[in-house]
């Protein structure tokens, strides 16, 4: 790494440290506090020196990390005041900043954080109000999610994705209350139906007060109670609260709870009064109130919100549900938060691997390949066995994704599988450690009878492998290939030239830059293109 992309990720390793900062500080203070202004301001200062070396700061966005350049310079596995975590659950996956960001830009881009983890409006995401700031120096893109093939789509868990009436866009309050269809009306006398039906409103909306003010008692008292029989009381009596809120679809209210006892059990000195908790939060993940959550209409930051804060007992529900709903938005939500909340408890996935429906197997993949625990390796060479390809496949990502020497051993078994696709894509990811054991493999490959019968693009791997595993083992084998003496056999020999001008390409050596050069001037247009493309590749221009 040379000096100044190294000082480059250092200034965005500062950034991200002093956003975090000003998030915790903008959460605390009010805008016109000294301390609020002294954060922002020393916030743009830093975005500034990272300004007088570069024009553009573009990130990539995983589950608890940002990366500038393939390089983390921000990592968190905290479920509060994460940044890269609130915009992981809300589906960007890139975000960059421009030179020329002002002061209020970076303020209205942090106020946003600030909203979403006080859930100020549970029914806007980072996507949403970000898009309502239209900040200039700022932009982001967003993930399409998971798709799977072969299953409805026409049925919508959250709200917005369809059937729910909007106001057109660019129609205002005014627009709409004076519309001649609202203004023309007649006001009918209340009947007796009608009255009854208002005051059991109003007896509703009297109890909610009264359940509200139980539960901020019962917490005050929690923060307080040291006695550890009147605290699992105070406890009980608050995970009633929870479910009571939860039939009464005050979701919002009820993930206020759990953020409470979660902020309760962080100040707590024993383990005892932490476990009491813990159990009240595993109360709050049971089936019937994870099914609750998914009953009718819901807002969708509600039961986002409320998921998020939920202990690792809610997985296996979660999981089961994952399996019965059938639209892409719910899908692709539910494993963004299966992931959030997965990493310390992989074994809870167990189950969706072994499941007996393909699509829940994949999912439940994508979901450990987000995560990328290597303790998961066990659970995914499972899934390389499925007689379903699209699981197949996705066991492979997950793998290649984790990355870890661990993944070596089953990337090894897909080399093995029966569809190509799976061959070429566990070899791509093997490609990565240079495993001297993988020449021999490719090699054997190479030199078989059946690499006549592989497509274009396993052979292209193989080429590619034999050079990167073998180095100067494999010239020998490449430059057969290239000047088709006849050593081998002649079958397709265009494209075996052109195969073996992409490994002539990656050795880069003397020798292999000469045949190269020479391949300029073959008589085939393909190995032509192809040598181009290799020479460049091996860094002749």
């Amino acid at each position: 790494m040379d000096d100044v992309e190294e000082k480059d990720l250092i200034i965005a390793s500062d950034i991200f440290k002093a956003m975090t900062k000003t998030l915790k500080t903008f959460k605390a203070y009010l805008p016109n506090n000294p301390i609020y202004q002294k954060f922002a301001a020393e916030l743009l200062e830093k975005f500034n020196s990272f300004f007088d070396i570069n024009d553009t700061l573009p990130l990539a966005v995983e589950q608890f990390s940002l990366l500038f350049n393939g390089k983390e310079v921000f990592h968190n596995e905290e479920r509060t005041d994460n940044i890269a975590l609130m915009l992981f659950v809300d589906n960007i996956r890139e975000l960059c900043f421009y030179k020329g960001i002002t002061l209020d830009e970076l303020i209205s881009f942090v106020e946003v954080f600030k909203a979403v983890s006080e859930k100020q409006n549970l029914e806007d995401d980072i996507v949403t109000l970000l898009w309502e700031k239209n900040i200039e120096h700022i932009s982001y893109s967003v993930s399409e999610g998971f798709i799977e093939e072969g299953l409805p789509l026409d049925n919508d868990l959250f709200m917005g994705e369809g059937g729910d009436e909007r106001t057109p866009l660019g129609a205002t309050y005014i627009d709409i209350v004076m519309a001649p269809s609202v203004l023309d009306f007649k006001v009918d006398p209340v009947n007796d139906s009608e009255m009854d039906a208002l005051q059991l409103e109003m007896q509703r909306l009297e109890g909610d007060s009264l359940l509200s003010e139980a539960g901020e008692l019962f917490l005050e008292l929690m923060a307080t109670e040291k006695d550890i029989e009147g605290f699992r009381e105070l406890a009980r009596n608050i995970g009633k609260v929870i479910d009571i809120t939860v039939d009464k679809n005050s979701i919002e209210k009820a993930a206020e709870i759990i953020g409470r006892l979660r902020a309760i059990s962080e100040t707590e000195s024993t383990s005892e009064h932490r476990k009491i908790i813990d159990n009240v939060i595993d109360g709050a993940g049971s089936k019937d109130n994870i099914k609750k959550l998914f009953a009718g209409d819901k807002k969708p930051g509600s039961v986002q919100a409320y998921l998020l804060l939920l202990n690792k007992n809610a997985i296996r529900p979660l999981l089961d549900l994952l399996g019965e709903i059938d639209d892409r938005k719910g899908r692709r939500d539910l494993c963004n938060i299966l992931s959030a909340i997965g990493k310390q408890a992989i074994e809870e996935f167990e189950s969706g691997i072994y499941d007996d429906r393909w699509y829940l197997v994949r999912n439940t993949l994508m979901i450990l390949g987000i995560i990328k625990e290597p303790a998961a390796i066990k659970y995914i060479e499972g899934a390389l066995h499925h007689p379903e390809l699209r699981v197949r496949k996705e066991a492979v990502k997950a793998l290649e994704s984790i990355g870890s020497e661990a993944v070596k051993v089953p990337l090894m078994t897909a080399l093995k599988d029966n569809d190509a696709v799976v061959r070429t894509s566990a070899l791509k990811a093997l490609r990565k450690f240079g495993d001297k054991k993988l020449f021999e493999i490719v090699k054997e490959r190479v030199l078989g009878s059946d690499l006549k019968e592989r497509p274009f693009t396993e052979k292209k791997e193989l080429f590619e492998a034999l050079a990167e595993t073998g180095r100067e083992m494999a010239f020998p084998i490449l430059s057969e290939f290239f000047r088709k003496k006849g050593l081998f056999r002649r079958a397709e020999p265009e494209e075996l030239r052109a195969c073996a001008a992409y490994g002539l390409g990656i050795l880069g050596t003397k020798e292999s830059i000469t045949l190269l050069e020479k391949g300029l001037y073959a008589k085939e247009e393909f190995v032509r293109d192809v040598c181009k493309k290799a020479l460049v590749k091996a860094g002749v221009k």
